[in-house]
C-alpha cells in the first residue's frame, strides 16, 4: 500500500467526537480509541505537551475537522491531533519560511517530506497531515512540531 499523507475523502466524517455542543474531556481519546491508536495519541500528546510554554486546548474547528486537540505557543499554532474511528493522526502548520528551512534540514523522515509536499496551502500556511500508522510516524510528527517550536522561539 502506498504511503499517504492525504486523508481519504470521507476521513473527517469519522471523528470520534461529532457533537459540537459536547466538548470531549482532554483525556477521552485514551479511553475511546483502540488500544494501539490510544497509545500513539498519548505518545504524540505527551511529546507536544513537553515543549516549553505550549498550551493544549480541545476545540471545535467547524464541520470538517470537528473536535481537535490544538497545541499553540504564544497564540501561534504548532499542531493538531485528530482522534478518529480508524486511529489517530496529526496536522502541523508551516509558514513559507519555515517550510524552506525544514526542507534544508538533514535527516528529515520521508513521511514528513511527503506530508509537506502534499500539504494544503491556506490562510498563509501549509497544513500538513500525517496518519499515525506506527510509532515512527508519531515520533516524526513530534520532532517536526519540536522544530516548529524552535523556529518560533528564536528572536525575529
Amino acid at each position: 500500500m502506498p504511503m499517504t499523507s492525504k486523508p481519504p475523502a470521507e476521513y473527517w466524517a469519522t471523528n470520534l467526537y461529532l457533537n459540537p455542543r459536547e466538548r470531549p474531556k482532554v483525556d477521552a481519546p485514551l479511553r475511546d480509541l483502540a488500544s494501539r491508536a490510544a497509545g500513539r495519541f498519548k505518545r504524540a500528546r505527551e511529546g507536544l505537551r513537553a515543549l516549553k510554554h505550549v498550551t493544549e486546548q480541545v476545540v471545535y474547528l467547524g464541520t470538517t475537522w470537528k473536535w481537535v486537540w490544538m497545541y499553540e505557543v504564544g497564540g501561534r499554532k504548532l499542531g493538531f491531533l485528530h482522534p478518529m474511528e480508524s486511529g489517530a493522526s496529526g496536522t502541523f502548520v508551516l509558514t513559507e519560511a519555515e517550510q524552506q528551512e525544514l526542507v534544508l534540514a538533514n535527516g528529515l523522515p520521508r513521511v514528513i517530506k511527503q506530508a509537506v509536499r502534499d500539504g494544503v496551502h491556506a490562510e498563509g500556511l501549509r497544513w500538513c497531515w500525517l496518519s499515525f500508522g506506527d510509532l515512527d510516524a508519531v515520533d516524526a510528527f513530534v520532532d517536526v512540531v519540536r522544530m516548529k517550536h524552535h523556529f518560533l522561539a528564536r528572536p525575529e
